[in-house]
């Protein structure tokens, strides 16, 4: 399977790949395009998953200590959980270029459809 990363410019600019389905990051890439340290982000990818939040991608390489098993690799769900929780300006840049991505409207969309579901005769007495 393809891996992709996602990383923050100098500039605050967020470099991502078209389909972020491929998104796979280990602690050390999340660590880095957040400007966090390694064991800031270790911690926090240790409470998400704790907390049952999001967990790591475990059908690829895993990674065996004292405490666990533990995924080499994250996807984009555990990326955006772990930026809503550190405080850079990486971070910020990332979250803000997300929540534009989210927002912005899409060219391909469908409009929305009404589904109209027939009443039943025999309903429930008060």
């Amino acid at each position: 399977m393809r891996r992709e990363i996602i990383s923050v410019t100098d500039e605050g600019f967020v470099v991502a790949p078209r389909y972020l389905g491929r998104v796979r990051m280990s602690v050390g890439e999340i660590a880095a395009l957040l400007g966090v340290y390694y064991p800031t982000a270790k911690r926090h990818l240790r409470a998400i998953e704790r907390a049952g939040i999001a967990q790591g991608d475990y059908t690829m390489c895993c990674v065996a200590d004292r405490h666990g098993v533990h995924p080499e690799f994250y996807g984009l769900g555990m990326v955006v959980a772990v930026a809503f929780k550190v405080r850079s300006w990486q971070a910020d840049a990332f979250r803000q270029w997300l929540m534009e991505r989210v927002t912005q409207p899409t060219h391909a969309a469908t409009p929305p459809i009404a589904v109209l579901l027939p009443m039943k005769e025999n309903r429930l007495p008060n």
